[in-house]
């Protein structure tokens, strides 16, 4: 295959499936593991680009203008049990019909087909360990296993396809996560954390906007991607880069070099009760250990949409005090649409954080 080919064969190669891109309850634990992924990836100093639900579950290019060679990834949980060579060469019949669906190997198989020597790991990622492959050899390939099974894999595959060689045996890798099945982004939180720590060299970073911001791009890029023309088009409807990671990481750095301090606010803060300044000093506080810890969808988008609602502000030579009074409604709005139910005194913490960054 042609160095520029694959660039053109990720665009004109019909996809084999779309229906992974509606399991939402899968596609949690799938983002996360590719989250987890793209945090090793940019650890590194080669560029990359990780393509979600696009051919399989997880796509990652070694080049995100001019990529030679693509990493599959094919992502499969199990509440209980091992993986074995049955249930990975297991092949059902067509609902309604006497033929029968292409194995779980075979679906990896066929991006070699469709590919070629591109196609340069074919991956299977799964929470539940393999009959045949040692835990802790985890991640290698199927030929590490046990060598009586992994014949039996081989020639499994070579029956339902033809086309496979048995020296391809070694282009099949087994991942085994540590990410629990049930919430799995509370163990990739942790990974995040050190993931900024070592990149960022801040310890207390605001982590919960990088966290959401990340899940979402994955979350977006895992739907069908609609029109898709050309490779810029691809990068952008279904993968992430790592020129954006970097863009999130530096923008993580900004906000915590612009955070504001309280002491600085409250003298400016006048007119008010002593008690009411105290419990809005509390609440300052509260605010910013949520937007550095509260890993939420709906509690970014309220701090977001709060930004745009301080800096459209036109104060009208009112004093801080009363900008604060004249718009918590608005601000009490906001949290109710975005489902952040709070006193006072922590919305108008919000208000004057967002205000003074």
């Amino acid at each position: 295959m042609q160095a520029l080919s694959l660039i053109d064969d990720l665009v004109a190669v019909p996809q084999r499936e779309k229906g992974g891109s509606i399991a939402l309850e899968r596609l949690d634990y799938q983002a996360s593991w590719a989250v987890s992924l793209v945090l090793m990836l940019h650890e590194k100093s080669d560029d990359y680009a990780v393509a979600f639900e696009f051919h399989d579950d997880i796509v990652v290019l070694n080049g995100s203008s001019q990529p030679t060679k693509a990493r599959f990834y094919q992502v499969k949980t199990r509440d209980s049990g091992h993986w074995t060579v049955t249930r990975l060469t297991q092949r059902y019949k067509r609902r309604g019909g006497s033929d029968r669906v292409p194995s779980i190997v075979a679906k990896m198989y066929d991006n070699r087909i469709k590919f070629g020597s591109a196609a340069e790991v074919l991956g299977f990622v799964t929470n539940q360990p393999c009959e045949f492959i040692e835990r802790s050899k985890c991640p290698c390939t199927f030929d590490e296993g046990d060598s009586v099974k992994t014949d039996a894999l081989s020639k499994a595959i070579a029956s339902e396809v033809p086309t496979f060689a048995a020296s391809d045996i070694n282009l099949f890798e087994y991942h085994l996560s540590d990410l629990p099945l049930s919430r799995p982004g509370t163990m990739l939180r942790g990974l995040i954390l050190q993931f900024l720590e070592c990149e960022l060299g801040i310890p207390d970073c605001p982590s919960s906007a990088f966290v959401v911001v990340v899940l979402e791009h994955a979350r977006e890029r895992s739907k069908h991607m609609g029109s898709v023309t050309n490779f810029q088009d691809l990068m952008r409807a279904k993968a992430l880069t790592r020129a954006q990671v970097q863009e999130m990481l530096d923008e993580t750095k900004r906000r915590h070099q612009s955070r504001p301090k309280w002491s600085a606010v409250s003298s400016d803060l006048t007119g008010i009760s002593p008690v009411q300044k105290r419990d809005i000093g509390r609440a300052w506080a509260a605010y910013e250990v949520d937007k550095l810890s509260r890993a939420s969808l709906a509690f970014e988008r309220f701090c977001t949409k709060l930004r745009d609602l301080v800096n459209s502000i036109d104060d009208n030579d009112q004093t801080l005090a009363e900008i604060v009074r004249s718009n918590l409604d608005r601000v009490r709005a906001l949290a109710q649409q975005f489902g952040t139910s709070q006193d006072d005194a922590y919305l108008s913490a919000a208000f004057l954080y967002e205000f003074s960054s």
